[in-house]
């Protein structure tokens, strides 16, 4: 085990604070429906260049190489801080590596919708590298380089999107990731009802157009983390669970409930594509 964790030493802090920008940069637009800009990194330090690959780029190894899956996610909430750990398996060879990350909960003065997703992304990435060959990691390397330097893979300069752009994204992402949980979640006897009144009553709203972006970040976070291992999916279960028992408990009528079915009615009318817009939301 101490020669695993051997691989997860940082080489330079300079090099660690880039990719970790840069990995940054790409789970946010992962997780806001963008289209992820950089597989790999290089820049000069000390008179050399450091290459690498950054977190989309190792899962793009990874992808190439096959074999390889996160088998287990552990998570730890503290004060200050989400720490992760995770444990990646090659299921051609048989042998397994463990990652861990540590992420702040504050980015800068502020408060990071996403701390909660990039430590388990983080913690994935740790692992899965360890397992990735260095013929694979240096064709994608290469292949990606190439690119960027031909003007194929260049990052644009855009300027930041509106708001209700970052909303629609943020949204669009949510329902997206709650579409591919939906066979997990009935096979757990929820549905999608369940999950949009779990939704409704933990951020205290009647509408999907009363959320915020930022509300809407933290349940893509929530969500993805939840598509990405099986125990993180029994512990979303479990919490629609407890809050539908709590709520059913509980005599206070919901405000507005007897209007649903009308709502239902309606909504009835729209395309079967609309997957997500039941009735309650």
């Amino acid at each position: 085990m101490a020669e695993e964790k051997k691989d997860e030493m940082v080489p330079v802090a300079a090099e660690y604070e880039v990719v970790d920008q840069v990995d940054d940069q790409a789970i946010i637009e992962l997780m806001t429906g963008q289209t992820i800009q950089d597989y790999v990194y290089s820049f000069k330090q000390g008179g050399r260049t450091v290459e690498g690959l950054t977190l989309a780029g190792i899962n793009e190894a990874a992808n190439r190489r096959g074999g390889i899956q996160i088998e287990e996610i552990k998570y730890e909430e503290r004060e200050n801080s989400w720490i992760a750990t995770a444990k990646a398996v090659d299921t051609i060879t048989g042998s397994s590596r463990y990652g861990a990350y540590e992420q702040a909960k504050n980015a800068g003065n502020r408060p990071d919708p996403f701390a909660f997703t990039k430590a388990i992304h983080k913690a994935q990435r740790n692992a899965i590298k360890q397992l990735i060959p260095v013929p694979v990691i240096r064709e994608v390397l290469n292949f990606y380089l190439h690119r960027k330097s031909t003007g194929g893979n260049a990052i644009p300069q855009q300027s930041a999107p509106q708001s209700g752009g970052n909303i629609a994204n943020a949204q669009k992402a949510a329902f997206a990731i709650a579409n591919n949980l939906a066979e997990p979640l009935e096979k757990k006897g929820i549905g999608k009802a369940d999950l949009w009144d779990y939704i409704k009553r933990k951020y205290s709203v009647e509408s999907r157009n009363d959320m915020s972006e930022m509300q809407w970040t933290q349940l893509s976070a929530e969500l993805k983390a939840a598509e990405t291992s099986p125990q993180l999916l029994d512990e979303l279960c479990e919490r629609i669970k407890q809050l539908t028992a709590a709520s059913q408990e509980s005599e206070v009528p919901v405000p507005e409930e007897t209007t649903e079915p009308e709502t239902a009615s309606a909504n009835e009318t729209q395309p079967k594509n609309s997957q997500f817009q039941v009735p309650p939301f």
